[in-house]
């Protein structure tokens, strides 16, 4: 090999070589990001899930508590729609407090609207009626106020069995995931709550999710790793602006059976 080959190769490998080992170790750092990303989302979904199953439970024993009080225990309308509003008002975590009539009318209202209400549509009160052990869940968007709850049912039985009425408290998801937010300030994630059928419940950041309040996410790849229920593992998948990104959604037993489905991704910048 004459001098002007021998200074051509060590030219080209000076040239070659270095970017073979910058596109390496670009590939290396983005894989490595990536696993963080889904370390970070795996922990994130969890400790929002957790949050969740804690309110459930919340919710569940207020309604425990309130099946005994004989404020309930009456054809006044008024008078326990008064008692419902100030539990309702030391128990900001909830839109509302109500009771159901077995015929599936609305009768004590925390809210005092003054409203009728026929609630036999909902799924939360079919399922309510023939539950007998515990509470019906279902998230929805409430009928009195709009906003997003989690709806949590108990019916209060007679000692014969029969349903006298149906004890609701509608727990206000937006601020769940608000709370959450603000206790966990470095974690700049998307947050989403949907329903079973794909319908977005809340969004956060809400810039971001604005438009698709209320709209379904079925048909996206998002959604269709939370419905794959992969607990404790997040993916890289197609996400909303066609870029590939890192998404999970929680395993939690208690609140999968709510019918909520918690996303957590890497959405933003």
């Amino acid at each position: 090999m004459n001098i002007r080959a021998r200074l051509m190769t060590l030219v080209l490998l000076s040239t070659v070589l270095p970017a073979v080992l910058i596109g390496f170790r670009f590939i290396q750092d983005r894989a490595e990001h990536i696993e963080a990303a889904k370390r970070n989302l795996e922990g994130a979904s969890d400790r929002l899930a957790l949050r969740i199953d804690s309110s459930i439970q919340g919710a569940t024993q207020l309604l425990y508590g309130l099946a005994s009080s004989r404020e309930l225990e009456t054809n006044d309308k008024i008078a326990c729609s008064s008692f419902l509003s100030k539990v309702r008002e030391a128990k900001p975590q909830f839109t509302g407090l109500l009771t159901i009539t077995p015929e599936g009318q609305l009768f004590c209202d925390s809210l005092r609207t003054g409203r009728t209400l026929d609630l036999r549509d909902r799924g939360y009160f079919k399922q309510a009626l023939i539950t007998t052990n515990g509470v019906a869940l279902e998230p929805v968007f409430g009928k009195l106020t709009g906003l997003a709850v989690l709806q949590v049912a108990y019916p209060v039985r007679s000692e014969s069995g029969a349903v006298k009425f149906i004890l609701l408290a509608s727990l206000n998801l937006e601020n769940v995931v608000k709370q959450y937010i603000s206790e966990n300030p470095q974690e700049k994630f998307d947050i989403a709550l949907t329903d079973n059928g794909g319908k977005v419940l809340v969004g956060q950041p809400s810039l971001s999710w604005k438009h698709r309040i209320g709209q379904s996410i079925a048909d996206t790849d998002v959604f269709r790793l939370s419905r794959a229920r992969l607990q404790e593992a997040a993916h890289e998948v197609l996400g909303f602006d066609g870029a590939q990104q890192v998404w999970t959604s929680t395993g939690n037993p208690a609140v999968t059976a709510s019918g909520l489905h918690v996303i957590v991704g890497t959405a933003r910048d």
